[in-house]
């Protein structure tokens, strides 16, 4: 039986429960919470850049592609991640902030 992970996505102060496993974008998109993704989720944009504020010990950790597309985002943080990348490995809590304005 796989575990659950509680994700808090913001501002809307939305809990979902996820599988490990899934992306942050699978997580949104599967539980209609908007997230941009205009390259469809593959590495090739930053729209769906979002701030991790708990829990980034229970993602996967950035690999050079996603390092190097953050290096030209906005409102970079030590924390920022792509959702599509960030992939949820572990169990307990996490907290995400959208960077863009997104339509709940």
């Amino acid at each position: 039986m796989t575990e659950s992970v509680r994700v808090t996505f913001l501002p809307a102060n939305r809990m979902v429960l996820a599988q490990r496993g899934d992306t942050l974008l699978d997580v949104a998109l599967e539980n209609r919470i908007e997230m941009p993704h205009e390259c469809g989720g593959n590495c090739a944009c930053m729209t769906c850049h979002v701030h991790i504020l708990k829990g980034a010990d229970l993602l996967s950790k950035p690999e050079e592609v996603e390092q190097d597309r953050l290096l030209s985002a906005e409102n970079l943080q030590a924390h920022s991640r792509l959702g599509c990348q960030a992939i949820l490995q572990g169990t307990g809590e996490v907290l995400v902030e959208l960077v863009e304005e997104a339509t709940w």
